[in-house]
């Protein structure tokens, strides 16, 4: 009977929170660096990848990657770190085959977040597979209204990774560095 109790308890205070993720949230945000890594790539090119520190607005990404071949799979790998003293693996890990993901998209949890800001916002890259055989130029920043509800203060580093499947050579790797403060009264009086 507790546990029915405290469930209806719960739903009840779920019902007005607000539907999109970072809308009143306690913290605020930044991507201080994008940084292409596993460079030289063996079976594509990387023309340019450069970070963007804007005065007042989201530090932007530009990426110009030729693909010269078709890839029907392609295995994608995230995964979320955070600094403690050095960045160690945190809470966000997705793998699998990203041409399964266009094609089935996820229904649920991190993995459909993920897929619902690339859908929104890289649309170019939601597209059916074989994929390649072109030039991808992509110019992005991080949107704060896609940030998660209630995120830990600290220093965060994301890194994802476009793999072959078939000859296992990584055909994109990029680190984000992020930072999350903490803000509201408490926080505002100890940062002055």
């Amino acid at each position: 009977m507790s546990y029915l109790i405290i469930c209806v308890g719960l739903i009840s205070l779920m019902k007005d929170v607000p539907k999109t993720c970072a809308e009143n949230s306690s913290y605020s945000i930044s991507v201080r660096k994008y940084v292409c890594i596993d460079m030289p790539y063996k079976e594509t090119i990387l023309h340019s990848c450069k970070s963007i520190p804007r005065r007042n607005a989201p530090t932007m990404v530009y990426v110009s990657l030729e693909v010269p071949k078709l890839y029907d799979q392609v295995k994608l790998k995230v995964v979320m770190f955070y600094k403690f003293s050095t960045y160690q693996p945190f809470l966000i890990t997705i793998e699998g085959n990203a041409c399964e993901y266009i094609r089935h998209p996820p229904q649920f949890g991190v993995e459909k977040h993920v897929y619902n800001i690339i859908e929104e916002t890289l649309p170019e890259l939601v597209e059916p597979c074989p994929g390649g055989n072109r030039t991808y130029n992509i110019t992005w920043y991080f949107h704060k209204r896609h940030a998660l509800k209630n995120v830990p203060a600290g220093q965060y580093k994301l890194r994802f990774k476009l793999i072959s499947s078939l000859t296992s050579n990584t055909l994109f790797g990029m680190d984000v560095f992020i930072t999350v403060r903490n803000t509201g009264i408490i926080s505002s009086f100890m940062t002055e």
